[in-house]
């Protein structure tokens, strides 16, 4: 398998879901994984039936070892919607003209040969994480495949990653087959309907009578490891769960015709909860960002979030097109996970995230979540800078045209990306000083609004001042003091404005009164409001802890008194106040 960073569980997601999704009929596929324990009876087949014959040596002599009260647990991967392991049974005969020979090269052939193309399991190794997550080696396949036009049921067990070794003066490579001894003395697969009741027999979750799709079931996984060691007997199927997660969320993301992948999970018969990136707190921005940049690209063309911002990443000697770089703003919630905050989420056409990337971090207080999607044109360039786990691009293993390497050039462009928009400037003007409000405001409305959005913003006033944030009268102004902050009132998020008088005479008297509007795309305030859109609702004002509720107050000069202007703000949008200040008596 080679060296990686990622723990076997998340290696069994990738390299599982890669198979089936490269197996695929159409752009939708069935993807379930079940953490079961077998009946006394289905035991009892598995174990003394199907695999009562065991070689000399190896992992697999194990397998009556790990039955406990006459039961043994197992692990099945299943696809439906998938074309099954279909072609020839034998390794050293020619699949027919368009015929993929699939069965030989994932249940005989170790490794795979360039020819296969540079889909998600380019390499073909990806298999042997399946027998490196069971304790006895060993795996059960069972594929319902469409062979010369007719379908064709197929079962057989195979064992893997065993050495070899001498037995009787003959050499052995480790590897085994259980199924139907030929006459040539070569084991092959149970076929037709006796291997369908045989599969069905042991519990397998095969695929309908006339659908084509493939079963695994690992037998005696591996416990999952902890950092204190065996943990829960559901964390297994948790940690499954949750590589589905981290590494496979756009395929699991709706944005309007369903997922590409119908995830499922279950524990003994109980189903985890489904998996919905828009809610899933380590990857919910991520999923955002993807789904803004691919309505982007969609023949709708429709518009942004005010929250997200799309940079197409070009290489210049020769002009070609990269990729495309989907950028989100957000402060997290509390209950957010913050381990991936400031990344970018790498994929290519499999759209399976093969790392995530570190990049720069904002200065200011909150966070960016990319996704960097590779142009078809360069997924071959792509494809073999990735190891066989399929989890970096390599830089040094790329291929290059020319002397022009685009994976290093897409890689230098995305990270002076994030260091450019970072980077410190010289002290800001007036007017720089309320973009910065503007971008302080993208911020906060991430935590206001309950995912990532713009918040408030302060915008000059109409009156006959300057501007910045206040509405002078002759001899007073009243400015903003601080940056919009987060109030929670009656469980319910709400933004409030701080403003505070400056000038005038000691003892004026002025009424102050104030009001928010919704910020457009381009940092305009909006006027009308789409039909049965939600505005921001005056809530009252907040002074010396007491909450009034009339938009107006009256206010004295030279007081040093903060006075709260508080407002409800819809979901992912942005909001600015403007305050208006009248002179009552001298």
């Amino acid at each position: 398998m080679g060296k990686t960073s990622l723990d076997l569980w998340s290696v069994l997601l990738r390299e599982a879901l890669q198979n089936s999704w490269d197996a695929r009929l159409a752009e939708r596929i069935e993807f379930h994984v079940a953490d079961t324990r077998l009946s006394e009876e289905q035991s009892g087949i598995l174990v003394h039936d199907l695999f009562n014959e065991l070689p000399p040596q190896g992992a697999s002599r194990g397998i009556p070892q790990k039955v406990n009260n006459g039961r043994i647990r197992v692990l099945t991967i299943s696809d439906y919607g998938t074309k099954g392991l279909g072609g020839p049974i034998r390794a050293n005969v020619e699949p027919e003209p368009g015929e993929r020979d699939d069965f030989s090269d994932f249940v005989r052939n170790f490794g795979r040969s360039d020819s296969k193309g540079l889909e998600g399991g380019t390499y073909g190794y990806g298999k042997g994480v399946l027998y490196q997550a069971s304790q006895v080696g060993v795996c059960l396949v069972y594929s319902q495949a469409k062979v010369n036009g007719r379908l064709e049921n197929r079962l057989i067990g195979v064992s893997g990653g065993d050495n070899g070794y001498v037995d009787n003066g003959f050499k052995f490579t480790g590897r085994n087959w259980w199924g139907v001894l030929a006459e040539d003395g070569v084991i092959d697969p149970a076929t037709g309907p006796e291997a369908r009741a045989i599969a069905e027999s042991v519990g397998m979750p095969v695929p309908a009578h006339d659908e084509t799709g493939t079963c695994i079931m690992i037998l005696a996984p591996h416990f999952f490891q902890g950092e204190a060691g065996d943990v829960g007997p559901k964390d297994r199927i948790t940690a499954i769960r949750a590589a589905a997660v981290k590494w496979a969320w756009p395929h699991a993301v709706d944005i309007g015709e369903g997922p590409n992948v119908g995830f499922a999970f279950s524990y003994d018969g109980e189903f985890l909860p489904s998996i919905e990136p828009f809610k899933e707190p380590s990857v919910k921005h991520f999923a955002h960002a993807y789904a803004d940049m691919e309505r982007a690209a969609s023949s709708k063309r429709a518009p942004l979030a005010p929250q997200t911002k799309l940079e197409v990443i070009m290489s210049q000697n020769p002009i070609f097109r990269l990729g495309t770089l989907s950028m989100r703003q957000a402060i997290n919630h509390i209950s957010d996970d913050r381990a991936l905050q400031n990344t970018v989420a790498l994929m290519r056409n499999p759209r399976i995230v093969v790392k995530y990337l570190a990049v720069a971090a904002p200065v200011d207080d909150y966070s960016v979540y990319s996704v960097f999607l590779a142009d078809p044109e360069v997924d071959e360039d792509f494809a073999t800078s990735e190891p066989v786990t399929h989890d970096d691009w390599i830089v040094k293993d790329a291929m290059t045209r020319g002397n022009r390497n685009f994976v290093r050039i897409a890689l230098n462009r995305i990270e002076n990306t994030f260091k450019n928009m970072h980077r410190p400037s010289a002290p800001s003007t007036a007017a720089q000083q309320a973009a910065g409000a503007t971008r302080i405001a993208t911020a906060l409305g991430g935590l206001v609004g309950g995912i990532s959005g713009h918040g408030a913003a302060s915008q000059p006033g109409k009156g006959p001042g300057p501007g910045g944030g206040a509405s002078r009268s002759r001899r007073a102004a009243a400015r903003l003091t601080s940056p919009p902050r987060l109030l929670v009132l009656g469980g319910i998020a709400h933004v409030a404005f701080s403003y505070s008088l400056t000038g005038g005479k000691s003892g004026e008297l002025f009424d102050l009164s104030v009001r928010a509007h919704v910020v457009t795309v381009t940092g305009a305030i909006e006027g009308d409001a789409p039909l049965g859109a939600e505005g921001p609702q005056f809530v009252g004002w907040k002074v010396d802890g007491q909450l009034v509720k009339e938009p107006s107050i009256r206010v004295v000069a030279q007081s040093q008194q903060e006075y709260l202007a508080i407002f409800t703000q819809p979901d992912d949008t942005a909001i600015s106040s403007t305050v208006d200040l009248k002179l009552v008596s001298p």
